[in-house]
C-alpha cells in the first residue's frame, strides 16, 4: 500500500481549499424544452435513427436479460448465449456497427443526434474491450449466474405483460439453462478465485429464487402455465445444483486467475464507457484529493454533533437511532415524504403530477438492503416504480437485527431515500421519458457489462449532496455525516478499483482501506473490495458526481445572475444517462474541456 500512502500524503498537503465546503448557487425559474424532432432532421439524422433501432434489437437479442431491464421486451423468452462461436459473432457484429458509425456523415447530425453517435461509439468499443479484450465470459461465472437469475427476476418483478405471458416466457427462457451451463463449463478458463467465490454464491441464490420464490411471484394463477413453469424450474434447478458442485471440485482448484486487469485496460473503460481520458494517476490524484477533503468534512460534522467524543464514537452514536424492527417500511414512507415536500419547496426538480414514489417491503425473492425498481424509459407503458426496503428479518437474534437496521439509521434512511427516489433515481426515470431518441434512455446494465454508469449513478449521488447542500434537516448535522459516510465510501470505489486493478492491493488491501476510510463495516467492506475486481469502472459514481458539479459551476459562470437551479437539473435529468462530455456539449457547447480534474 506504499504508493497510495504516499499519493495521499501529497494530496493532504496539497489539498488546502478543497476542504471548504462547496457554496450552494441561487435558485429562479424557468424550463427547458426537450427536443421534438429527434431522427427526422436530416438524412444523417434518419440514418443514425434506424442503426441504433437495429442495434438495439441486435444487442437486446444477444443480451435479453439486460434489454428487460430496460423495458425492451422483444427477447424476453431468449436466454444469453456465451459459447466461443455466439461470442465470436458478436464481435465480428459489434465491429460492423462501428463501421457504420464511421460512414455515417457527422457533420450532418443535429447536436442530439451527434452526441448520441459519439456515446453509442464508445459504447461499441466498451463491449469489443469486454469480449475480445477482457473475455469476461473466460473469467467472471457471475455473468452466466446474471444472465438466469436477473433475466426471470424482471420477469416476476416487472409487470410489462400479464402473468400468464410471462410465466411463458420464463419457460422458454429456462429452457436455455442446460446450453447457457455447458458454454460456462467449456468458456471458464483460470478465473479469479473471488469470482468464482462470488459466483457459487449467485448460482446458489438462482436456484433458491427459481424454487418457492418463483411461486411467490405468482400467487394467484393457476393451469397448465403454470405447470410447465414449475417444472421447467424444477429442471434448471437441477442443472444449477449440478454446476454449483462442479464449480466447487473442479473450477475452484484451479482458479488462480488474476484480479489486476491493468491500468491501460482500465483507462480503455473510463474511456470507452464514460468518455473520461485521464491516466490511472491523474484518477488516483483526483480521487486521495478529494477523500482528504471529505474525511475532514466528516470529522467537523462529528464535532457539531458531539464535540466531547472522537469522531468515530459520535458516528457509531448515529448508527443506532434507526426504527425498530418492523418499522423500517413505515420509516422509508416518511423519508421520502420528507424529502419529497423539501424538493418541492425548494424547487430542486417539480414532480409531474400523478406521480409518486411507492414504498414497499422487499418481497421474499428480492432481498436486498434499498432499491429503487423505476419504470425503464424504454418502456412502451410505464410500469409501477417501487422502492423497496429490507427490514430486519424477525426470526434473527435481536442483536443481528439491531446490526442490520443500523444501516438504516435516520440520517441515512434519509440519503439513501434522497439517492434511490428523491430527486435521485426515480425522479432521473420520470424525466427521461422526455428524452430525445434511446441511447440516452438505456439503464446501466449488470454491473460488469458495458454502459455508462456516470450520468445515472452520478446524477444520484449528487441528488444525496444536494438535499444536504439545500439546507435538509440542516439543524441536524448528523444528516451530513450520513451524505459524507456515503460519499467517502463511493471515493473509495474509485482508489480501490484502481490499485486493485494495478495489481498493487489485493482483496484484503482493498477490504482494510474500506474499513479504516470509509469506516465501512468489516462484511460490507470485504463486499467492495470484491465488486471492484468485477466492476473495473464503479468509480462512475464519484466521477459522476464529481463532474456534475464542475458542470454545474460551469454553467453559472455562462449564465451569471440567470442562472436557474431547477431548470439546470430538469435539463440535466431530460438529456438522460450520458457520460458528462455529453451534458457538456449539450449545455456548454463544450467539446474539448476536462470532464473532470
Amino acid at each position: 500500500m506504499r504508493v497510495l500512502w504516499y499519493a495521499l500524503l501529497l494530496a493532504v498537503l496539497a489539498a488546502g481549499a478543497f476542504f471548504l465546503e462547496r457554496r450552494a448557487p441561487a435558485r429562479a425559474s424557468r424550463e427547458e424544452p426537450a427536443a421534438g424532432s429527434y431522427g427526422t432532421a436530416t438524412p444523417a439524422a434518419k440514418a443514425f435513427a434506424n442503426l441504433v433501432d437495429e442495434y438495439l434489437d441486435t444487442w437486446a437479442s444477444r443480451h435479453p436479460s439486460i434489454a428487460a431491464g430496460n423495458g425492451i421486451h422483444t427477447h424476453d423468452a431468449k436466454l444469453e448465449d456465451y459459447s466461443a462461436a455466439a461470442v465470436a459473432e458478436e464481435v465480428a457484429w459489434l465491429r460492423t456497427v462501428k463501421q457504420r458509425l464511421a460512414d455515417l456523415p457527422r457533420a450532418d447530425l443535429p447536436p442530439d443526434e451527434l452526441v448520441d453517435h459519439r456515446i453509442l461509439d464508445g459504447i461499441v468499443d466498451a463491449w469489443l474491450l469486454e469480449l475480445d479484450g477482457m473475455k469476461n465470459h473466460r473469467r467472471n461465472p457471475m455473468i452466466y449466474a446474471s444472465a438466469i437469475a436477473d433475466g426471470v427476476h424482471n420477469l416476476m418483478t416487472m409487470e410489462s405483460a400479464s402473468a400468464q405471458e410471462r410465466m411463458r416466457r420464463i419457460t422458454r427462457k429456462l429452457r436455455g439453462v442446460d446450453r447457457l451451463l455447458d458454454a460456462a463449463r467449456t468458456q471458464l478458463d483460470n478465473p479469479p478465485k473471488v469470482l468464482v467465490e462470488r459466483g457459487i454464491t449467485m448460482f446458489e441464490g438462482a436456484s433458491a429464487m427459481l424454487g418457492a420464490d418463483l411461486e411467490l411471484a405468482f400467487p394467484s394463477t393457476r393451469g397448465e402455465t403454470r405447470k410447465s413453469l414449475l417444472a421447467e424450474a424444477k429442471s434448471a434447478r437441477a442443472s444449477i445444483d449440478a454446476f454449483v458442485e462442479w464449480m466447487k471440485a473442479d473450477l475452484m482448484p484451479r482458479a488462480n486467475g488474476k484480479n489486476a486487469l491493468g491500468a491501460e485496460y482500465v483507462e480503455a473503460r473510463y474511456r470507452a464507457e464514460e468518455l473520461i481520458d485521464l491516466k490511472v494517476a491523474d484518477l488516483l490524484a483526483i480521487g486521495v484529493r478529494e477523500l482528504a477533503r471529505e474525511q475532514a468534512l466528516f470529522q467537523a460534522k462529528a464535532k457539531e454533533v458531539d464535540a466531547t467524543k472522537d469522531f468515530l464514537s459520535v458516528w457509531r452514536d448515529v448508527r443506532q437511532d434507526h426504527p425498530a424492527p418492523g418499522g423500517l417500511v413505515d420509516a422509508a414512507r416518511r423519508a421520502v415524504d420528507d424529502l419529497q415536500s423539501f424538493v418541492e419547496s425548494k424547487k430542486l426538480a417539480r414532480i409531474p403530477a400523478g406521480e409518486r414514489v411507492i414504498v414497499e417491503a422487499s418481497r421474499p425473492f428480492d432481498l436486498g438492503l434499498a432499491s429503487m425498481h423505476a419504470s425503464p424509459p424504454l418502456e412502451p407503458t410505464p410500469v409501477k416504480s417501487i422502492y423497496y426496503v429490507t427490514d430486519a428479518n424477525a426470526s434473527w437474534p435481536a442483536e443481528r437485527q439491531n446490526a442490520w437496521l443500523e444501516r438504516f439509521n435516520v440520517a441515512s434512511l434519509a440519503i439513501t431515500s434522497s439517492h434511490e427516489a428523491m430527486p435521485g433515481h426515480f425522479v432521473h426515470s420520470l424525466y427521461m421519458r422526455e428524452t430525445p431518441g434511446k441511447i440516452r434512455r438505456i439503464w446501466i446494465g449488470l454491473n460488469p457489462f458495458p454502459q455508462p454508469s456516470s450520468g445515472q449513478d452520478g446524477w444520484a449521488h449528487y441528488a444525496e449532496h444536494l438535499v444536504v447542500e439545500q439546507g435538509f434537516h440542516a439543524e441536524d448535522p448528523r444528516y451530513a455525516m450520513a451524505q459524507l459516510a456515503e460519499s467517502m465510501t463511493r471515493i473509495c470505489r474509485l482508489i480501490a478499483g484502481l490499485n486493485t486493478h494495478l495489481g498493487v492491493w489485493s482483496v484484503d488491501d482493498a477490504a482494510k482501506f474500506f474499513e479504516e476510510q470509509a469506516h465501512v463495516p468489516a462484511q460490507a467492506a470485504r463486499q467492495e473490495a470484491v465488486r471492484v475486481v468485477y466492476d473495473p469502472t464503479n468509480g462512475g459514481y464519484f466521477l459522476g458526481k464529481h463532474a456534475m458539479f464542475k458542470l454545474r459551476d460551469a454553467m453559472q459562470v455562462k449564465e451569471g445572475d440567470k442562472f436557474d437551479l431547477l431548470a439546470f437539473h430538469e435539463r440535466v435529468m431530460r438529456n438522460g444517462i450520458a457520460p458528462w462530455w455529453a451534458h457538456r456539449v449539450l449545455m456548454l457547447g463544450d467539446s474539448v474541456g476536462k470532464v473532470v480534474e
